[in-house]
């Protein structure tokens, strides 16, 4: 299997091609925060229902985590250059509409194709990066990619808050700067690369994965809705899993092929991917809820309240680009799960005196160890990855991330109840924490099998 380079690509800076991926990361990050402050400002102003309310915010999650496994088979079969380039114009596209939308099924189009365009994105982004950067500089790549990350998601609980005070339309007009400038930048930091000699799997696989990826999820938002299961989703996503794994088993060119299935290190990094997720990846979800709706706090304060939390997940990233040149990916893994696993456990336990010292120490753990779980899980799961599979590789990564998180964001919602009391709580950060720890222990077992 060979790769062709289509175009030239002129010398930059080491860090200069960093710049599209950050902007990528940080939009998605961005936009999956941002509205879900300013949801009852916009939901005022268009006269939303109670269901369109929640569509609005659900719509996003959803297309993305089901259409993921088609953008990274897209990125394999196209080159991720120039899928990249189709979902940032598609999410610029959107966000014009949406900043424009006067009409419920106007706005929730517009957020149905910034999922669409954020399932093409974030395959494409780490392919890119695998592409250009490889070895330390791969590692290096990874986590100043993940601060970004980390950084868009607590800018989105902070300026929805700020923008939906102003006018909630600039949440959609403020993608529009760094979009543009990421498509000026993709063709000169990154070469477009077509793949030669591997056989790419048949178009129906790729939508039989996204549709099961997408009814799993489906279900359990819904049951995450109500608190009950739904008869409907649940049948649609059994029917769906049994359809794509005969699939799976008999197709000449499975979505999944068994040189993907076995690469080195991708099984330790979907199931890290998935504990992450269901671990210090709701955190941002839990404590959103816990300080506006327990705590009543505004969103403008509750964002300011996310800044600390922040800075440790960037602190996190810059120690793993040091921890890992003496270290294994595995073994930071390893110790950023026991970290985040102790620190959600330590707010657990401090949930009757917040902003208490031990309450602090809970929030400077996991947020230390949620910047190293974050790149050190895609390091893992893709370093040994070759090109013409980065995108089907990162895409099974990112949806089993997002699965793990429907599933915790479904358990959340049935431990809290309709009116959730402190105990109820202590027993969300409770289950956070267990997730980390089996996160530990596929760490441990990846470090040991490496």
């Amino acid at each position: 299997m060979t790769h062709i380079n289509l175009t030239t690509t002129p010398q930059t800076s080491r860090s200069l091609p960093l710049l599209v991926p950050g902007i990528a990361q940080a939009l998605i990050a961005l936009d999956y925060a941002i509205v879900y402050v300013a949801l009852p400002t916009l939901a005022q102003d268009l006269a939303l229902t109670a269901g369109e309310m929640q569509w609005v915010v659900s719509i996003y999650g959803l297309i993305f985590a089901g259409l993921l496994l088609l953008g990274g088979s897209l990125c394999d079969r196209l080159g991720a250059r120039r899928i990249f380039t189709i979902g940032m114009g598609l999410f610029l596209f959107a966000s014009v509409i949406g900043g424009l939308a006067q009409s419920a099924a106007l706005l929730l189009t517009a957020r149905a194709g910034q999922g669409v365009a954020a399932a093409l994105l974030q395959p494409a982004v780490l392919a890119l990066m695998a592409q250009r950067f490889h070895g330390e500089a791969h590692r290096r790549a990874l986590a100043i990619w993940s601060a970004i990350g980390a950084l868009g998601l607590v800018a989105g609980v902070m300026l929805g808050g700020l923008l939906a005070e102003l006018n909630w339309r600039a949440i959609f007009f403020i993608n529009l700067p760094p979009g543009l400038l990421a498509l000026w930048r993709v063709s000169r930091d990154f070469p477009l690369l077509r793949s030669e000699g591997e056989k790419q799997p048949g178009g129906f696989g790729a939508l039989a994965g996204c549709a099961t990826a997408g009814a799993v999820v489906w279900a359990l938002m819904r049951y995450a809705e109500t608190g009950q299961p739904d008869f409907l989703a649940n049948r649609l996503a059994l029917g769906m899993l049994v359809l794509f794994i005969v699939h799976e088993r008999f197709a000449a060119r499975p979505l999944l092929s068994e040189r993907l299935r076995t690469l080195p290190g991708l099984q330790s990094g979907w199931l890290s991917s998935a504990c992450y997720m269901a671990s210090v990846g709701s955190q941002f979800y839990a404590m959103t809820l816990f300080w506006q709706q327990t705590l009543a706090l505004g969103a403008v304060v509750t964002g300011l309240l996310f800044t600390p939390l922040a800075v440790l997940i960037v602190a996190g990233n810059g120690l793993y680009t040091r921890l890992s040149v003496r270290f294994s990916s595995a073994g930071v893994l390893t110790v950023g799960f026991a970290a985040a696993g102790l620190g959600l456990w330590l707010l657990s336990t401090t949930l009757t005196v917040p902003f208490s010292l031990a309450f602090m120490l809970g929030i400077a753990l996991s947020g230390l160890g949620h910047g190293l779980i974050y790149p050190a899980m895609f390091a893992i799961g893709l370093t040994a990855t070759p090109v013409a599979l980065q995108g089907r590789a990162s895409a099974l990564m990112v949806t089993t991330q997002y699965t793990a998180g429907a599933m915790m964001l479904a358990i959340i919602t049935v431990l809290l109840g309709a009116h959730p009391s402190l105990e109820a709580w202590r027993l969300v950060f409770q289950w956070l924490s267990g997730a980390a720890l089996v996160g530990m222990c596929v760490a441990f077992c990846a470090r040991r099998s490496a």
